[in-house]
């Protein structure tokens, strides 16, 4: 059994951290200089992109990270034919619940319409989507989709002086985030244990407003200089690109992959994974 993560990003270094310490042989092909002079990570193989052929013809569980490329998954344009000809049994597709778009602060769930057409962004990840389950039908391929909320976790807080500065809110405002530690044993169990083509939304118990989640942080790290900015006032000056996020309002449910999985958070919401982070951080 080997597990390739195209991509080795920011999820995908905990996610191959989780299964390769049950063992498993982990490949991460990634094109980070860093990385690659490394050429291995607490166990995971590294790989350079151009390598990325060789990875798919020893994988049997597949982890695509790599956002779209205009309207297209660059890993299927390019890659296709060597998926087919492999011997993967599974492959998981990292996609956002920004798909979801605007709900006017409605709960969602995977069965919800997809409003995420008015940004190009979300547009081409449904695009993607899309692409990856008629290939995987076609082709007789176990594919899930999982949909990601905001990322939160170690190495991703704020943390000097000015990143509390000026911060934007809005008001009602919700958005649906997960520790990555919860999501690399959510992707782990969709991996190994999904026996069809499903869609997962990976979020936690409790969606709140960036001013709520900020306000978190500032009283675990006792950040004494901060202040708020309200997007009404600025929303003028924000680039039409950066007011679609501020525009889409929703509250994403995780109800499926708790009841299929049975599964309990590390971190049922923020309150408990940002007293955990700063708890263990270093800084």
């Amino acid at each position: 059994m080997i597990v390739t993560s195209l991509g080795y990003g920011y999820v995908s270094k905990y996610l191959l951290k989780k299964i390769a310490s049950d063992g498993v042989k982990c490949i991460g092909v990634t094109d980070n200089i860093k990385y690659i002079k490394k050429k291995n990570i607490e166990n995971i193989t590294i790989l350079p992109r151009a390598m990325t052929i060789d990875a798919i013809k020893n994988t049997t569980h597949l982890v695509v990270t790599a956002p779209p490329e205009g309207n297209k998954c660059p890993i299927l344009s390019k890659y296709e034919k060597e998926i087919k000809k492999s011997n993967i049994r599974a492959i998981v597709y990292l996609s956002s619940t920004g798909v979801y778009g605007d709900h006017n602060g409605q709960w969602v769930n995977e069965n919800s319409s997809l409003r995420g057409t008015n940004n190009i962004i979300n547009k081409n990840r449904i695009k993607a989507e899309n692409s990856w389950k008629n290939y995987s039908k076609k082709n007789s391929l176990i594919f899930n989709i999982v949909r990601i909320g905001g990322i939160y976790g170690p190495e991703r807080l704020k943390s000097d002086a000015n990143s509390f500065k000026n911060i934007i809110t809005k008001k009602e405002h919700f958005f649906s985030r997960i520790n990555v530690l919860d999501i690399s044993r959510l992707i782990t169990y969709i991996l190994f244990n999904s026996s069809k083509n499903e869609t997962w939304n990976l979020v936690d118990d409790l969606p709140t407003t960036r001013k709520t989640f900020v306000e978190r942080l500032i009283q675990l790290k006792k950040v004494k200089n901060y202040n708020f900015k309200n997007y009404e006032d600025l929303k003028k000056n924000i680039p039409k690109s950066r007011r679609k996020f501020w525009e889409a309002n929703k509250k994403v449910s995780n109800q499926k992959v708790k009841n299929r999985f049975r599964y309990t958070f590390l971190f049922p919401s923020y309150l408990t994974g940002l007293k955990f982070i700063i708890k263990n951080s270093k800084h």
